[in-house]
């Protein structure tokens, strides 16, 4: 199924942050489709807008979202366009971004939600974290970002491995 194939219908994606390497974040459009979680780096870095000079304002500036509540805000268009002819069963989505992620449901050993902020998050509304531990004990921490419920996404994610949340 291509990207852009992938009919965006309620409970079945979500937006969300990742960070990596200690202090640095990608945003993620997460496909939950009917076999797989299928993560999809939509934006590079975000910022809280500010800084004491000219040149600090702008950069951070560019890395702000100005709609915060609004969690398709948080996506930009080149790095879907990026991704819109790939087959998210590919191997070809996982590699378009180092971050792109595909984890098949029978991988997944639990999905849980922490509905406490995520120390560092700034300005930027988010309902807690959503942890994603596969059965080889990887841990996937995805911060829903702007208005979204973590609690419903988790639980969404948990009916596909066919157990109760």
């Amino acid at each position: 199924m291509r990207f852009h194939e992938y009919a965006l219908q309620e409970g079945n994606h979500f937006m969300a942050v990742e960070y990596y390497a200690l202090m640095l974040n990608r945003t993620f459009l997460v496909l939950v489709t009917p076999t797989h979680l299928v993560g999809v780096k939509v934006n590079g870095l975000l910022s809280a807008e500010g800084g004491r000079d000219p040149f600090t304002r702008a950069i951070t500036r560019v890395m702000a979202v100005q709609d915060k509540n609004n969690p398709y805000a948080y996506g930009r268009e080149k790095y879907l366009k990026e991704v819109d002819e790939l087959d998210l069963y590919g191997a070809e989505i996982l590699g378009k971004s180092g971050g792109n992620f595909r984890l098949a449901y029978g991988d997944i050993a639990s999905v849980t939600h922490d509905p406490r902020s995520k120390w560092g998050m700034g300005p930027y509304p988010h309902d807690g974290k959503v942890y994603v531990t596969t059965k080889t004990g990887q841990k996937k921490e995805l911060i829903p970002i702007g208005q979204q419920d973590g609690a419903a996404i988790a639980q969404a994610i948990q009916q596909k491995l066919g157990s109760p949340a």
